[in-house]
């Protein structure tokens, strides 16, 4: 599948220039858009993401699927075995958070926001991802929740555009593999990267209540099962797993 870039010096937002520039793209490829500045980075549950100008990446796959798709929610997992692998060959052992908060000495190296927008006749997924590439430690932080950056790990300062175009390879080798053949070839190596090990107890906030039971498995559809103490076994498809 061809690929598009647009790049912006600063934005607001790389997911909502997405979103509101949706009807003008080409719906037979993949937009890219990336930034080296966002004024308004958002991550999961409307939180801000820290995004100052030169250090990080900030980018944003469009993707235009067919509405009828059951396996949209679980293209943030895919991006997020793409985005490990990546951190994989450069040196690092990072590990995910369910359900793809990419993680780093266990703490958040990268974060993903899937929004999608209906059109006539496709859906617009727009996939965004914040990954922290040169994030010096005085504004980690500063950041309310443990955050850090390939740069505060090894001390290495890298190149944002030469990990953006990793990035960008390996996403669109594993989305082509996606949208032929769906999730299933990507649950092993997804369990495999896994941070969470069978018995951890998580406490999980599903947007209503918070939940507390161990860790028992990722599914086929990519979702969440913990183990209660009272012994019954909870699913969740969405939500998130409390620090």
């Amino acid at each position: 599948m061809d690929i598009i870039r647009k790049h912006f010096t600063t934005i607001d937002s790389t997911n909502t220039w997405a979103k509101q520039n949706a009807e003008r793209l080409e719906h037979d490829k993949v937009t890219l858009i990336t930034a080296d500045e966002q004024t308004a980075g958002r991550g999961r549950f409307k939180r801000s993401w820290e995004s100052p100008p030169g250090l990080n990446i900030y980018a944003t796959f469009c993707i235009f699927m067919e509405k009828h798709r059951m396996d949209i929610g679980n293209l943030p997992q895919v991006l997020s075995i793409s985005a490990t692998k990546v951190l994989q060959v450069l040196g690092f052992h990072s590990k995910l958070k369910w359900p793809n908060d990419v993680m780093i000495s266990g703490k958040k190296a990268a974060g993903i926001l899937c929004e999608t927008t209906p059109l006539s006749d496709h859906l617009c997924v727009v996939l965004g991802i914040g990954l922290n590439v040169n994030m010096p430690k005085e504004i980690l932080i500063k950041i309310d929740r443990p955050a850090t950056s390939l740069l505060a790990e090894d001390g290495v300062k890298r190149d944002v555009e030469a990990v953006t175009q990793m990035l960008q390879k390996q996403f669109m080798q594993d989305l082509e593999i996606f949208l032929d053949e769906g999730f299933h070839p990507f649950l092993d190596t997804y369990k495999k990267f896994l941070i969470h090990a069978p018995g951890d107890i998580i406490h999980f906030h599903d947007n209503r209540v918070v939940w507390i039971g161990g860790f028992k498995s990722i599914n086929e559809n990519g979702s969440l099962s913990l183990e209660l103490e009272s012994g019954v076994i909870k699913t969740f498809i969405a939500g998130e797993i409390l620090p």
